[in-house]
């Protein structure tokens, strides 16, 4: 499959947005909680956003420079003038009134009651929390990055805003067995255009770690490599194998596949069940066809 190259230089700003949304994501949705000079509240979702730091905890999100007219938003305003933001995750259950909140409503107007969310005292700034949001966190605005271009700000430019955690905020129902679960979560990422993803159920999945040195892809024996059936996700399971077995000593069994294909879907069903063990003893197997 052939792939298209886009240089920026031959978009607009609308357009650009448009390409990174679409490509980049799904995104995590901060919903900003700021509050003005004059104690107006104001809550807003952003997508360019994401945690940069543990030591101490970082986070960043972007109220960029509207894309049409260049202008900037109530929240970049309210945090720079007050040195402080609540971020809340949004999840599945809060999605339709956080989009109400992502309107373009008029300076000095409060989302909060427009929304329908609950605005509650923060412990450590003047910002609200957000009551329905499982996950939420404190802010002190650390730094403010302006990536406009060299010649000044521009509609579409990115204005980021770099803020440490003070507080986390969690509700006790997210924990399983002591970690945060996505199930009990339940949160939602952006994509491009109007499309959503809903990171829990059966759209989340585990994968195993690589523990030590693994074998590695350029280690498989080049007839996995030459598979028509194998995946390149089949392959990186097997080269997350800590070495290569001893495929000489794989024993078959009464039933085992012979034809090439057939033991190549089974070596992926093997792996589909995350049966390792399983899936080596066939690619022995596989070894001698």
């Amino acid at each position: 499959m052939s792939h298209r190259t886009i240089l920026p230089a031959d978009l607009g700003p609308i357009e650009t947005n448009a390409l990174l949304c679409g490509g980049v994501g799904p995104r995590p949705i901060a919903l900003a909680s700021t509050i003005s000079a004059d104690g107006l509240r104001n809550l807003s979702p952003f997508s360019f956003f994401n945690a940069f730091g543990s030591n101490p905890p970082m986070v960043a999100f972007a109220p960029n420079r509207r894309g049409r007219d260049g202008t900037v938003k109530h929240t970049y305003l309210n945090a720079v003038a007050t040195g402080e933001f609540v971020i809340a995750a949004v999840s599945f259950a809060m999605l339709q009134q956080m989009n109400v909140a992502s309107a373009e409503w008029p300076d000095g107007v409060d989302e909060f009651p427009k929304c329908g969310l609950t605005p509650r005292p923060a412990r450590l700034v003047k910002s609200a929390l957000v009551a329905e949001s499982p996950f939420q966190m404190e802010c002190r605005l650390k730094q403010v990055v302006d990536l406009s271009p060299e010649s000044g700000p521009a509609p579409g430019s990115g204005l980021m805003l770099i803020g440490e955690v003070l507080a986390f905020h969690v509700r006790e129902d997210a924990f399983v067995d002591g970690v945060l679960h996505p199930d009990a979560l339940d949160l939602v990422g952006r994509n491009g255009g109007a499309f959503y993803t809903r990171a829990s159920g059966a759209a989340v999945f585990e994968v195993p770690k690589p523990l030590g040195k693994p074998l590695g892809y350029d280690a498989l024996p080049d007839f996995l490599k030459r598979s028509s059936v194998l995946t390149g996700n089949d392959l990186g399971r097997l080269a997350n194998s800590p070495g290569l077995p001893d495929l000489a000593a794989m024993a078959p069994k009464p039933g085992d596949p012979v034809a090439v294909a057939d033991l190549d879907r089974a070596i992926q069903k093997a792996l589909a069940r995350d049966d390792l063990d399983e899936a080596w003893r066939l690619v022995g197997l596989r070894s001698r066809v």
